[in-house]
């Protein structure tokens, strides 16, 4: 069950990332590079390929599931080809191919969306589909949760437009949704009970999570850049043209796009708008708003399809009036037919040239980075192949925020590399939701201490920088070179003599007081109580009541509770010796005497999932600072300690659970119906 839920070992201190993110289409690009004989790498571009290539049919497809026209279909695909932005991870061709964004998910989750929201529509609508419309929900969900979560709002706004027919609707909707989420609650459920542990982060950009605000996206609008970057604003005059066509229209599916690209770009707006309120939407308080534009460009391709689509239907209809009154001037129908066929490849040749020429220009970088590649990758693989050979450490190479930005192989960072060939790596978060990512930040590459502390036993630098006086050089090659630096290990020994009670987002800035305090030079790792547990083998408790206050309105930096007077802590692990398992790490060692508020800390991020046993018998672990996992260990005597990441029982519950009602829903779709 490793599939469903496993610890990644590479990125922010070992978080369990397959538990809180869509990656069973991952998994299996994983799966199938094992059997057949082409890299996941090359697997996961030849599907990347593949889906952009196919992506029209499956617009196409919608639209036809939807009920619309075959005309509209092919206006509606070619539309998901031609819309273009200046980088804004919406529904365009830059957001898949753009070098080091590929949001590969996304792309998967695109080519589903336009199947799960038209059969999810049509067995609202028409009690047909109900199985297709679970199996596409189902799949856009494996593909990309946060896409289907927006997709949610979509039926709800269906049923209470449809207020002719609500008590069906009504029903259908409760049948659909109440089978969609029992079949994703294997994934759903977790996600949400165990959000304490998943961080939200203070580092990354604050337009993620309030997204753009009203006057940046109005100006967007105006200027044509949310559809038409670069380009004449064919899309932009479809889409505002077609919502003044819908508004005034009496069917009730355009009125039923105009409302729901409405709720999106409210959405969209984000805090600016809506202020504290999105805090009431569940989930929402930590979404990034800023990617609802997928919706908004996905229901404004819709609205601007059906606007063009019936413009074309007026022209036609009026042209064959005129050529039926006048038979005779047939040679003038045939003039049109050709006039009009050349203003469409003249409109299609000015949609597409913004899009043609930023492939040439990705062509061009590409072409660049591989011949910088070739020139130093087989340095790179020295430097590679030295750190395999050696005992498993994390690596350090520089981080986005400092020279590792500039630090690269081809156009391809280092610390990115290194992760990507398989090394744990510190400084490298392409996720922030490690409740290590905030604490990362403060890692000082000058201070030997913080290397012990996050068991960072290696760096590789730049030929040219100077590396930290207690580095030891192991090899230089080009402009590589490796360096050994001393570290403990996975487990060390400390002491917790202070519990902090406190929620996830009032732990930044005691843990950065933490790092420069005298507790971190005394090795005592205060205990993080999440769910206000008590801790009896702490001498003292604070309780956190924001960011900056403790207890009754103390200010962590006017009275400081991290700076108090300690005996200098003494103990040590004695002849030990670590392992590294397939899911975790076993230490055996000696403790020489008997040890007060002591605690064996595993350097990896603390979760519930995490498993220790103490000579054979099994024993709680919690978190303590930064965010790493720990147990009480006082008695002196030898050990073997193993700590195991197991996959979630109630996952795995309700994984079997999900796959039944998926059987059972295509086994019995004509009761439900």
């Amino acid at each position: 069950m490793y599939i469903s839920d496993s610890w990644n070992e590479r990125w922010a201190e070992g978080f369990s990332l397959s538990f809180y993110y869509s990656h069973l289409p991952e998994a299996l690009i994983s799966f199938l590079s094992f059997i057949i004989p082409i890299s996941a790498f090359k697997l996961v571009v030849i599907i990347r390929t593949w889906l952009l290539i196919l992506l029209p049919i499956s617009f196409f497809w919608g639209a036809r599931i939807l009920g619309f026209p075959t005309g509209f279909g092919l206006i509606f695909s070619f539309f998901s080809q031609a819309i273009f932005t200046d980088g804004l991870y919406g529904l365009d061709s830059s957001s898949f191919l753009w070098r080091g964004w590929g949001l590969i998910s996304q792309l998967l989750a695109l080519f589903f969306l336009p199947l799960a929201f038209a059969y999810g529509i049509n067995y609202l609508k028409n009690r047909k589909n109900l199985g297709k419309a679970i199996i596409f929900n189902f799949l856009l969900t494996q593909a990309h949760f946060g896409i289907f979560y927006l997709l949610l709002f979509a039926y709800p706004i269906f049923w209470i437009l449809y207020l002719d027919s609500w008590k069906k609707t009504g029903k259908r909707i409760l049948i659909f949704l109440s089978l969609t989420i029992v079949s994703l609650a294997y994934f759903v459920l977790p996600f949400f009970l165990t959000s304490k542990y998943r961080n939200f982060s203070l580092w990354d950009p604050i337009w993620k999570f309030n997204s753009w605000g009203l006057n940046q996206i109005l100006i967007w609008l105006a200027n044509s850049d949310l559809f038409d970057f670069a380009r004449f604003p064919f899309l932009t005059i479809f889409v505002i043209g077609g919502l003044f066509w819908s508004l005034i229209s009496r069917n009730k599916i355009n009125r039923y796009l105009v409302s729901l690209l409405g709720l999106y770009f409210i959405l969209f707006v984000g805090r600016d708008i809506l202020g504290p309120l999105v805090n009431f939407i569940p989930g929402m308080s930590e979404y990034h708003l800023h990617r609802v534009i997928v919706m908004v460009q996905f229901v404004g391709l819709l609205i601007a399809s059906d606007f063009l689509y019936s413009i074309i239907l007026k022209i036609m209809n009026a042209q064959s009036h005129f050529f039926h009154k006048k038979r005779h001037l047939r040679i003038l129908k045939y003039l049109f037919v050709a006039i009009l066929i050349i203003l469409i490849s003249v409109s299609i040749y000015l949609i597409e040239k913004p899009v043609i020429n930023y492939a040439k220009d990705n062509d061009t970088w590409i072409k660049r980075s591989n011949i910088d590649y070739q020139k130093n990758i087989n340095d790179y693989q020295s430097i590679v192949n030295s750190i395999k050979k050696l005992p498993p450490a994390r690596v350090y190479a520089g981080r986005p925020g400092n020279w590792g930005r500039d630090f690269k192989i081809g156009d391809t960072q280092i610390y990115m590399a290194l992760s990507n060939d398989g090394f744990p790596i510190i400084g490298f978060l392409p996720q922030s939701w490690s409740p290590n990512s905030d604490a990362e930040q403060f890692f000082n590459e000058e201070n030997p201490s913080h290397y012990d502390l996050y068991n960072v036993g290696y760096l590789v630098l730049p030929s040219n920088k100077k590396p930290p006086r207690f580095a030891k050089l192991i090899l230089k090659k080009g402009r590589f070179s490796l360096y050994k630096v001393d570290s403990e290990g996975w487990f060390t020994i400390g002491k917790s003599s202070l519990a902090v009670m406190t929620k996830k987002t009032n732990l930044v800035n005691i843990t950065h007081l933490w790092f420069y305090s005298p507790m971190f030079t005394n090795r005592d790792y205060p205990v993080i109580a999440l769910n206000n547990e008590k801790f009896t083998f702490v001498d003292r408790i604070i309780k956190m009541s924001g960011q900056n206050e403790y207890d009754d309105n103390k200010n962590i930096w006017k009275e400081n509770p991290l700076f108090t007077n300690q005996e200098k802590f003494e103990q040590s692990l004695i002849n030990k010796v670590e392992k590294k398992l397939t899911q975790g790490y076993s230490v055996n060692f000696k403790l020489k005497s008997q040890c007060q508020n002591c605690v064996l800390i595993l350097k990896q991020t603390f979760h519930p999932n995490w498993r220790f046993t103490v000579n054979g018998k099994n024993q709680k672990s919690f978190p303590v600072f930064p965010f790493f996992s720990a147990i009480q260990l006082n008695n002196p005597g030898e050990y073997v300690i193993i700590a195991t990441y197991y996959p979630s029982n109630v996952k795995t519950i309700l994984l079997i659970l999900g796959s039944a009602i998926l059987v059972f829903v295509f086994a019995f779709k004509k009761i439900l119906l």
